[in-house]
């Protein structure tokens, strides 16, 4: 699926990093470097590899203490974080994550294993490429949550009115 851009920029990343305690500051010369590598899954969605130098996906260590160079990504489409992947290949599910069709933006972010961002002068460090969501592949319309909404309120006058019966019965 043609380019990719290797990032150490403000936007849109620069988001994924707002409310972090902590990141890890690091150099441009021992930061993190990844591609993506993005191919069209013929049953929907794309397969995503990740290749990266100076990295080394470590699962078996997530959520414990930060060994420098070490770590998982967290991964977004649209500047909304979707999930976090532990090696170099993931699927992206646009049944799952796309509400429109279109060119959106995944992103991928290098964190440590305690999930906290590697950064280079306060940016993040990662991967961003943009993805072609083809119309029908993304999630349901919101058809059927006015079906849900419609049940919803069903039951509760149901209920209502049962209360209401009983209350005057019991005079």
């Amino acid at each position: 699926m043609g380019f990719s851009l290797t990032i150490y920029s403000s936007s849109p990343i620069n988001a994924q990093t707002n409310g972090a305690i902590s990141v890890h500051e690091i150099t441009q010369g021992t930061a993190p470097r990844a591609t993506l590598d993005i191919q069209k899954d013929p049953t929907g969605g794309f397969n995503v590899q990740v290749v990266t130098t100076n990295f080394v996906w470590r699962p078996e260590m997530a959520s414990m203490q930060h060994v420098p160079g070490e770590g998982h990504a967290h991964v977004y489409l649209d500047g909304r974080k979707i999930m976090r992947i532990y090696n170099e290949w993931f699927h992206l599910n646009t049944y799952q994550f796309s509400t429109e069709p279109g060119e959106q933006l995944l992103s991928i972010e290098f964190v440590g294993n305690d999930h906290f961002p590697y950064t280079i002068q306060g940016l993040p460090v990662g991967s961003e490429q943009i993805v072609d969501v083809p119309s029908d592949e993304i999630q349901p319309t919101s058809r059927d949550n006015k079906t849900l909404l419609f049940g919803l309120i069903f039951l509760l006058v149901i209920g209502v009115g049962g209360l209401l019966f009983r209350l005057r019965r019991g005079r």
